[in-house]
């Protein structure tokens, strides 16, 4: 069992790099889900949230099944960013958001990547623009995958430290 007082910084860690990441796409909303069991965290709460000043938080929406959407199965199958600029009107259908997406989670242009540890996709950083669609530049593009391996290295850092404390 992971120590209450490095769970609290392991979050802070993460909640820097969303806050970060947001700021610096523009972003209305950045999120963290995650599947760990060390941590408490399902992919169906975020794990760490970001917001811009007048956007709402998605932690109490719970009722997607996370792992069955469209977006979700076409990263776990490329495991490479997932792009979608206008949620209003996907560009491919088969890929195109749950309607709760748009309508009570107010996002109408996002981005995810995946976050694969050991080989396994345990979850996905996203960011989210609530005002309208958007087309995401390679720089923005490049600045959410560093973010999620910046994640991925404070989620190996903290096994690290809790395999060390099991010894």
């Amino acid at each position: 069992m992971i120590d209450t007082q490095l769970l609290a910084e392991t979050v802070g860690k993460l909640q820097e790099i969303l806050d970060q990441l947001r700021r610096n796409v523009g972003a209305g909303r950045t999120t963290l889900r995650l599947d760990h069991k060390a941590l408490g965290f399902s992919v169906n709460t975020p794990a760490a949230e970001s917001l811009a000043e007048g956007v709402h938080s998605i932690k109490h929406h719970n009722t997607l099944d996370q792992w069955n959407g469209a977006a979700i199965k076409w990263m776990a199958l490329n495991k490479r960013t997932f792009i979608m600029n206008d949620c209003r009107n996907p560009s491919d259908p088969k890929v195109a958001p749950h309607r709760d997406v748009v309508e009570i989670y107010g996002i109408l242009s996002e981005m995810l990547t995946p976050l694969i540890m050991d080989g396994n996709m345990l979850g996905w950083v996203s960011v989210h623009y609530t005002k309208g669609s958007r087309k995401w530049t390679e720089d923005e593009i490049k600045m959410i995958e560093s973010a999620c391996d910046r994640v991925r290295s404070v989620l190996e850092a903290l096994d690290e430290v809790s395999s060390g404390d099991s010894q």
